[in-house]
Order: structure tokens, then C-alpha cells, then sequence
């Protein structure tokens, strides 16, 4: 059991520590925050003392205040990108400064949390998941969020241009979608097999005033690919399921060539596909970012 005295001094630490009542700070208060879910635990199994209700209660407090700072910084994110005044130049800066990755580091190991991926959470809404789907095939894998650290490493090795059209398959609630069209400009399509993310996905585009980005729904086995050139897949299914899709996608590359992201396990399946060349030797690992392009 933890020490109730070495509880109460890191509680009030963080209770006098003013940076984290600065709005832009979101990385010291996402490590907060952090710290803090586990005092209102510790606390919490502390035996009948006065003293450890008492923590319980600042601790909610303090997560209360800390949370609303982050819905500010949210709402005004979103309002930026509404009236067009936040760029994609800032917006990168202050993705970037939240997480491990910086550009040009294709070594960088995709895994935890970070306060970038709270950032597009809260910015996206895609932290609040609707109900699960029980209507999928045995190989599909559950929703899980990309890291926004992944995302920004794919638009620095993949060269985005206004020709191509960036598509992920299994798109979940958007938030992909959403920052390769807000970083780059480029078109970009999600196709998910869940009705219910689908609507969510165009909702919250239709709220942030995004175009150039749309959401299909249907199972990526039969429906239309959307014409991509650039395809990411964050291991949205596996297996026998996987290996259609991969055949679809070679057929696709028949009429132009395709250059295929994928990350998590679904990497190691991709990479025995004979007409799909891996960028960089050693990157097919499931917590780095592996880049593929189609036989010319």
C-alpha cells in the first residue's frame, strides 16, 4: 500500500505547479493527468482515514480543472480549423511537440500513449467510441486509434502530392483521414465497415467544415477501393480476410502504381507479398511505420 504522506506531498506538487494552468501546455497536464488517475486510486484504497477522502477529493478536483483546460484548447483548435486560421504548418508543430517523433527519425517505434494522440482525441471526438459492432467477420480486428506519431512520419516518407488520393481502409472514426488531408491538403477517403463509425467519421468532418475528404461504408473485401494511390492500413483485419484485400489492391496496381502503408501486426503479411517492395529493409515491425510500393 502506498505511503499516505508520499501521496499527499506529490498530490500538492502538482496542486502548486502553475505551468500546467498554461492552455498551450497540454503535454506537462497529459503527464498530469496521468499521475493523477493513479493518486485517486491510491487514495482511494487507503483504509477509513480522513485524510485519504480528503485526497480523493482535491484529486477530482485538480482532474476537473485539467480537463477543462484541455476542452479550451480543443474548442479552439477546432474553431482554427473552421475559420481556416490554424495551417498545417501549425497544426504539425503542435502535433509534433507532443510525442517522441520527430521528422526524418523512419526508426521511431510507434507504442503508449502520448499527448499528441490525446490531442486528436479531444480534437476529433474519437475518443468517445460508439457502441461496439458485433456484426463483423471473425478476422476483423477491434477499432484501436492510429498514433498520431505514425501519421506524421507517413506524411513525411510518403510524398502527398495534388494527383494522388490517400485512402484507409478500416478508417474507424476518421481521425486518419482528417489529419492527412489537414497536414497535406490531399484528398483523402476512409472506407469502414462499421455503420455507426461511418457517421460519426462524416459528422465530425461536417462540424470541423473539412472538405476534401469522404467516408464509405462497406466491407473492404467487395466494395468499391476508392481509387486510391496511397492506401494505409492499421491491421483492420487479418488473415484469409487480409489476403483478398491484398489481391484486390494488386489488381488495383495493375492500372497505376500504389504505394501501401501499413502498421501493427497486418505488416508481416504484407511484407510477403511478392509485388510490394518495402521502402527500407528492417521496417517490418509491428510498432514502426512500413511504407510499400507496388512493381512499376
Amino acid at each position: 500500500m502506498a505511503d499516505l504522506s508520499k501521496l499527499e506531498r506529490d498530490l500538492a506538487a502538482l496542486e502548486r505547479d502553475s505551468t500546467l494552468h498554461n492552455s498551450d501546455n497540454l503535454a506537462a497536464r497529459f503527464e498530469a493527468l496521468k499521475t493523477l488517475d493513479f493518486l485517486g486510486e491510491a487514495f482511494e484504497i487507503q483504509p477509513g482515514q480522513r485524510l485519504a477522502a480528503s485526497g480523493v477529493r482535491r484529486v477530482r478536483a485538480l482532474q476537473g480543472d485539467l480537463g477543462e483546460l484541455n476542452q479550451g484548447l480543443f474548442r479552439k483548435l477546432r474553431s482554427g480549423i473552421r475559420s481556416r486560421t490554424v495551417t498545417p504548418g501549425h497544426l504539425r508543430t503542435l502535433l509534433e511537440s507532443n510525442c517522441r517523433y520527430r521528422r526524418g527519425d523512419p526508426a521511431c517505434m510507434h507504442w503508449g500513449a502520448e499527448a499528441a494522440d490525446a490531442l486528436a482525441a479531444g480534437l476529433f471526438r474519437s475518443d468517445c467510441v460508439p457502441q461496439p459492432w458485433d456484426g463483423g467477420d471473425v478476422e476483423m480486428i477491434h477499432y484501436e486509434s492510429t498514433p498520431v506519431s505514425a501519421v506524421l512520419e507517413l506524411v513525411d516518407r510518403v510524398p502527398l502530392t495534388r494527383c494522388d488520393r490517400f485512402v484507409d481502409i478500416g478508417s474507424g472514426l476518421g481521425q486518419v483521414v482528417l489529419l492527412v488531408h489537414l497536414l497535406t491538403g490531399v484528398e483523402a477517403a476512409g472506407l469502414e465497415v462499421v455503420p455507426a463509425y461511418v457517421e460519426r467519421a462524416r459528422d465530425e468532418a461536417e462540424r470541423l467544415g473539412v472538405d476534401g475528404v469522404s467516408f464509405s461504408e462497406g466491407d473492404a473485401r467487395s466494395a468499391d477501393l476508392c481509387g486510391g494511390t496511397v492506401y494505409f492500413l492499421f491491421s483492420p483485419f487479418r488473415g484469409q480476410m487480409l489476403k483478398t484485400v491484398l489481391n484486390r489492391l494488386r489488381q488495383e496496381a495493375r492500372t497505376r502504381r500504389l504505394t501501401i502503408c501499413s502498421f501493427g501486426p497486418c505488416t508481416e503479411q504484407i511484407a510477403g507479398e511478392s509485388w510490394l517492395t518495402l521502402q527500407e529493409t528492417g521496417m517490418n515491425h509491428e510498432f514502426r511505420l512500413a511504407v510499400f510500393n507496388s512493381d512499376s
